[in-house]
């Protein structure tokens, strides 16, 4: 009776540790699947971040001649481990250098934009799968975009011209997004990635500046959609090399509100396409190549009023490391 009371008593030790080392186990291998859920999460809005880059000279189109078109966009992350959510900070200086004598610059832009990034956890276990991609997250965006002057905006009250360089340009705004994406590892030296993603930005009357309210548009809507990498393995070396090392997206936009005395309807004045093409060389880790062709509502501050077509290339940083994310996919197929 002894030795069956002690066998018994074994039998449980022996059980609590078991179910211990399994659960630590399981632990372990949950806290792994978090930090890499993580590091995913990060990797994708760090690709849908603003970025940096130089024009060599206005391109082709309808932009005044210039030596360079230029924007400084460095981002500032805040965000804690094994946890789906971060808040971006992202100033921004624009610039255009005009390729006339003494090369002078238009009067800069200056952006700041503050946004909160939160994944969708619900997505993965509902229809909207399979509508989309596997993968979705949301983002609030307050902003900010002036000239940094404090000059009449009017040269002359009478004609009603625009002072390019030293009038008031200031705008704040909201935005709201949700992007939904989905990325695999094709065979063991390839990733692709394809994203959709949905904004709506809105400018408050209160604020912008009284001479803008009626004439900016203070309501867009964008649609993006985004890919980069082979979905599928091309029969040719060269095809597979060439489509790793590039991504392209596409946007388009529309904008709503007033603008003067335009129609609801005008797609000559309120519609906005936006395509860039990149191309990240395997011996540059820090800078890519790119090609754009933009066609809507001037972006450079009281340039507004001017709809511009461009196609525009130059360099950018490289924000979407192809090699990074073959890393990334490896480990995280390991779990």
């Amino acid at each position: 009776m002894m030795r069956c009371f002690e066998l018994k008593w074994w039998f449980v030790y022996i059980s609590i540790f078991v179910s211990g080392s399994t659960y630590s186990q399981r632990k372990a291998v949950d806290l792994v699947r978090d930090s890499i859920d993580h590091e995913k999460f990060m990797f994708l809005i760090n690709a849908n971040r603003e970025q940096s880059y130089i024009t060599i000279t206005e391109g082709f189109g309808n932009l005044e001649p210039l030596l360079m078109e230029a924007k400084l966009s460095p981002s500032y992350f805040f965000s804690r481990k094994k946890k789906t959510w971060a808040l971006l900070l992202n100033p921004q200086v624009q610039i255009r250098m005009q390729n006339t004598e003494s090369w002078p610059i238009n009067t800069p832009s200056y952006k700041a934009h503050l946004t909160f990034f939160h994944s969708i956890d619900f997505w993965q276990r509902s229809f909207l799968k399979k509508l989309f991609f596997e993968n979705a997250l949301w983002s609030v965006t307050v902003g900010h975009h002036s000239n940094g002057k404090a000059g009449s905006y009017y040269i002359n009250d009478t004609t009603k011209v625009i002072d390019m360089e030293d009038g008031n340009f200031a705008t704040n705004y909201m935005i709201g997004s949700i992007s939904t994406y989905k990325a695999k590892l094709i065979r063991r030296n390839m990733v692709a990635f394809r994203s959709i993603k949905g904004s709506v930005e809105i400018h408050p009357r209160p604020w912008s500046v009284e001479e803008i309210r009626d004439s900016y548009g203070r309501y867009r809507f964008f649609g993006t959609l985004g890919m980069g990498g082979p979905w599928r393995e091309a029969k040719k070396t060269w095809a597979n090399r060439w489509l790793q090392q590039s991504s392209i997206e596409l946007q388009v936009g529309w904008i709503a509100g007033k603008m003067d005395s335009k129609s609801p309807v005008d797609v000559s004045k309120r519609l906005i396409i936006d395509i860039h093409y990149q191309y990240y060389p395997e011996w540059f880790d820090e800078i890519a190549f790119f090609l754009r062709y933009y066609r809507g509502q001037d972006y450079y501050n009281l340039y507004f009023v001017n709809t511009i077509y461009v196609v525009s290339f130059g360099l950018t940083s490289n924000i979407l490391s192809p090699r990074q994310a073959i890393k990334f996919f490896k480990n995280k197929n390991s779990y």
